[in-house]
């Protein structure tokens, strides 16, 4: 004969067991793990129409002076065509202005600066990549470690929207030097 209460304590312990996997399970519920795949705005903005695509669009804050934008568009695939210049670059419905460059041929690439001293470099006979140079006036409001919509235009109609990117200037790695009064002194 079995006692009453040996089924009162299976039901208490499967009913433990079952509380416990649910509680345990509902404690990464709405959260964001590690690996869930987000990329950092700090990578820049990127994205493609067809064979163009265009990778780490960030804009870059200076302490002083104009925003300036840095980026590589490219035009990729095989066979002849028609050349497509880079048109407009609109950051948070601002208008960027940018500097002189060629249309881009099949399998170049253009690679807009975001360097304080670059300056345009017209594409050379072994190898199809120009470099050219950006800002972006009016970017009073943006916020540094935020990202903010974009929209790259070019010559034949295709529009790449991504998010681009707001970072802060990055010193050279030889050039910083570190302020001669510090936190840590006196302790």
């Amino acid at each position: 004969m079995t006692s009453p209460n040996t089924g009162l304590r299976r039901t208490a312990l499967v009913v433990l067991a079952v509380g416990t996997a649910v509680g345990m399970s509902a404690c990464g519920a709405g959260q964001i793990s590690q690996t869930a795949g987000q990329v950092a705005a700090v990578d820049g903005g990127q994205g493609s129409a067809g064979e163009l695509y265009v990778n780490d669009l960030v804009v870059v804050l200076p302490e002083t002076g104009e925003a300036r934008l840095g980026f590589v568009a490219s035009f990729t695939g095989t066979g002849l065509g028609e050349s497509i210049s880079l048109d407009r670059v609109e950051i948070d419905g601002m208008e960027a202005q940018i500097g002189q460059s060629q249309p881009l041929e099949r399998g170049c690439s253009l690679v807009v600066s975001a360097a304080e001293d670059a300056e345009p470099v017209p594409a050379g006979d072994d190898l199809c990549v120009e470099r050219t140079t950006a800002t972006l006036p009016g970017a009073d409001d943006l916020q540094i470690g935020t990202s903010v919509p974009a929209t790259v235009s070019f010559s034949n109609g295709d529009q790449i929207e991504m998010a681009a990117a707001v970072i802060a200037e990055v010193p050279a790695s030889d050039e910083y030097t570190r302020p001669v009064e510090t936190h840590s002194e006196g302790h």
